[in-house]
């Protein structure tokens, strides 16, 4: 393999094919970690009693502050005591009020927000697979066709069998390992129950063993981490330019692997350090563009501030104290956050473009090297993308 060749043809194309921009900035945005907000509720009783008024004449203290329940109907008594002591009718409401101490109409905000972002990741996930797989193809056609693919072909491209099956393909390898993962990280906690024996140096031989197993676990697991990056790589390719399925796509790749170790483990060290030689030059060009940065950083304050203003405008008179504006804040920060990092999420879409470019030629420049071996006349992999599209 003429890895040169590759690497050159890969930055031409970077360049020359800026429809594959947009498909990598998506790409580039879709596998950023989000972020996530927890809001912990408490709950405190001061001392003091809270009047929960029962009837027009009846009135249960409650410990709390800052609260007054008024059940009171005047047509007369809505809540029968039945000889019901004190003490139980201090439980009953604390539990109640416990259990629902967020206003309904926070309470509705929450579950919107909980049901946006659930909707985001979900949206953010299908796009994801939608532009790996318009990546692969769109590069493989234009090999095969010697020209570029509009994004609209592309999406078309992206559209397809393939990316459910790259999804599912993920699903099959990955959850194994979670598990495994998990399961190794529960066996590492085990030493730590020598404390329950009573014995000061068995509990600090324990915590000495997790430790050490803690450290075992990370490291086996960014070398697995690396292993799999290698092998889904190789396995997506297979899937997106010969059109197979989700297991034959592992076979197809993993045999790929096992014929061409050398060629496969070299491009996957050129893309090591190509990626590190990356991140050592992004630290002077961010130093250079750092005044166009600060100028995406107000920009996205002020974009942000219109849903912020706006959601917490129309919720102040709904919710009391902060929370319309926590609200908004929430609602205004994803624009904030997406203007804040747009130059460095559209130089992350040319390094995936980059990336998917240099192995789906290295993937092509294998088929080759094993048509050649065989000394036969390969079916046109155009052929076999069209039959996919097809089937």
């Amino acid at each position: 393999m003429d890895y040169q060749k590759v690497l050159k043809h890969s930055w031409n194309i970077v360049w020359r094919y800026r429809a594959l921009w947009l498909f990598g900035t998506i790409l580039a945005l879709t596998t950023i970690n989000g972020f996530y907000f927890v809001l912990q509720p408490s709950w405190e009783f001061t001392g003091e009693r809270i009047p929960i008024r029962v009837t027009e004449t009846s009135t249960v203290y409650l410990p709390g502050a800052d609260f007054a329940i008024d059940l009171a109907d005047p047509e007369g008594t809505i809540l029968q005591l039945n000889g019901a002591d004190l003490d139980q009718i201090r439980s009953f409401f604390a539990g109640e009020l416990t259990a629902n101490w967020i206003p309904r109409g926070v309470r509705a905000v929450l579950i919107a927000f909980g049901i946006i972002a659930a909707s985001m990741a979900l949206v953010g996930l299908v796009v994801r697979y939608v532009a790996e797989s318009a990546l692969i193809r769109m590069v493989h056609e234009g090999e095969e066709t010697g020209e570029k693919t509009g994004i609209l072909r592309g999406f078309k491209l992206g559209v397809s069998r393939s990316a459910w099956r790259m999804f599912l393909i993920d699903i099959v390898i990955n959850l194994p390992l979670k598990v495994a993962l998990f399961l190794a990280f529960m066996l590492a906690l085990l030493p730590l129950l020598l404390w329950a024996v009573g014995s000061r140096s068995a509990g600090i031989t324990g915590t000495v063993l997790s430790a050490g197993g803690f450290f075992l676990l990370g490291i086996l697991s960014i070398i697995v981490s690396a292993v799999i990056s290698l092998f889904v790589q190789v396995i997506r390719r297979a899937c997106a330019v010969e059109g197979l399925g989700v297991f034959a796509s592992i076979g197809r790749g993993l045999g790929m692997i096992r014929r061409h170790f050398k060629e496969v483990m070299i491009i996957w060290l050129i893309w090591i350090g190509t990626r590190l030689a990356w991140m050592v030059a992004s630290v002077p060009v961010l130093i250079l563009l750092s005044p166009i940065l600060l100028l995406f950083v107000v920009a996205g304050v002020f974009l942000g501030a219109v849903p912020a203003l706006l959601v917490g405008g129309l919720l102040s008179p709904v919710l009391a104290g902060p929370f319309p504006w926590i609200v908004g804040a929430l609602a205004g920060l994803p624009l904030f956050l997406l203007v804040m990092l747009a130059p460095m999420i559209f130089l992350g879409g040319l390094v995936e473009v980059f990336k998917s470019s240099t192995w789906t030629l290295a993937y092509r420049e294998l088929c080759a090297l094993e048509c050649a071996a065989a000394d036969q006349v390969p079916a046109s992999a155009g052929a076999a993308l069209e039959a996919a599209s097809v089937s």
